[in-house]
């Protein structure tokens, strides 16, 4: 019995031997991933009440929303801006004529803008509105979002409705049980949903409607986007403050801007360049931030 203790012994110490001079490598359990944002550029104030920043990749271009003023006001002030994605201006008024443009969405040559209490439709090659699609009922129409199979997804926050606009058609999808919903991001059997109200994120089936509060705490919450790393994904809280959401769904805060009362409104996200963009709201630019991931 001692020999076999003895034995057991001798196994251990040499185990913890190492010979060839190099490094223990540092197992999972003693290891953690950092998560940071680097601001990499950011515009002058020049992108008045911008909300929503929409990058696409086919073009190269950022297109900023600007409402220009106070929220509510039909008052026709309102613009689309185009931006490198250095954060040059390529054109500051691209598209003007609307009221309070917000969240957007592109699929073809057609930008799809939330406007109030319309669905504005722009014909990108055009640089001008082809459509207004009016909306009954509607006073706070917010995000926008696209699937693959060419459906429009869009909040309207005051009233606390989720929108489908698809083949001509209008339809309410989701109508209940939401607290002034926002953000939207669509994927091919679900879609996630930031709330300002609730102040959580919701995965909802496409299918049947159904969600399920997957976390919580997220502020005033505002833009949602996939950062091209499988489950993780960035939310903004329009106060002021940018959440990572492992795909445990936990949340780690990226950015915290409200103690300089700097917003962070709906943000756009670059999956190559691993970019994201902050619409500062009343603060009048955009800032774009490189996300960068450690392990420590």
């Amino acid at each position: 019995m001692k020999k076999i203790a003895f034995l057991a012994f001798l196994a251990m110490v040499l185990a913890g031997c190492n010979p060839s001079g190099k490094k223990d490598t540092v197992s999972a359990e003693q290891s953690f991933t950092s998560y940071t944002l680097t601001e990499v550029w950011h515009t002058d104030t020049v992108l008045l009440t911008c909300e929503s920043v929409l990058f696409d990749q086919t073009r190269e271009l950022l297109f900023v929303s600007c409402m220009n003023g106070s929220a509510g006001e039909k008052d026709g002030d309102g613009y689309i801006s185009l931006l490198g994605p250095d954060g040059s201006v390529k054109s500051l008024r691209w598209v003007t004529g609307l009221n309070d443009p917000k969240g957007m969405g592109i699929i073809g040559n057609l930008l799809y803008v939330a406007d109030l209490d319309e669905l504005v439709i722009i014909d990108i090659e055009m640089a001008e509105v082809s459509e207004r699609i009016p909306v009954e009922g509607a006073s706070f129409l917010n995000d926008v979002a696209v699937s693959e199979d060419g459906k429009v997804y869009f909040s309207d926050s005051d009233k606390g409705i989720l929108w489908i606009y698809s083949n001509g058609e209008l339809m309410q999808w989701v109508a209940e049980g939401l607290q002034r919903p926002n953000g939207l991001y669509v994927e091919p059997d679900r879609v996630l949903l930031t709330s300002s109200g609730s102040q959580d994120l919701r995965v909802i089936d496409r299918s049947t409607g159904e969600y399920e509060i997957v976390t919580t705490g997220i502020g005033a919450g505002d833009g949602v986007e996939f950062t091209g790393m499988e489950g993780y994904y960035i939310t903004s809280s329009w106060a002021g403050e940018v959440f990572l959401i492992r795909p445990d769904y936990s949340k780690v805060s990226l950015l915290k801007t409200s103690d300089r009362e700097i917003n962070s409104a709906d943000i756009g996200f670059n999956e190559r360049d691993q970019v994201l963009y902050v619409p500062t709201f009343f603060d009048n630019r955009v800032v774009a931030y490189r996300l960068e991931v450690s392990n420590i």
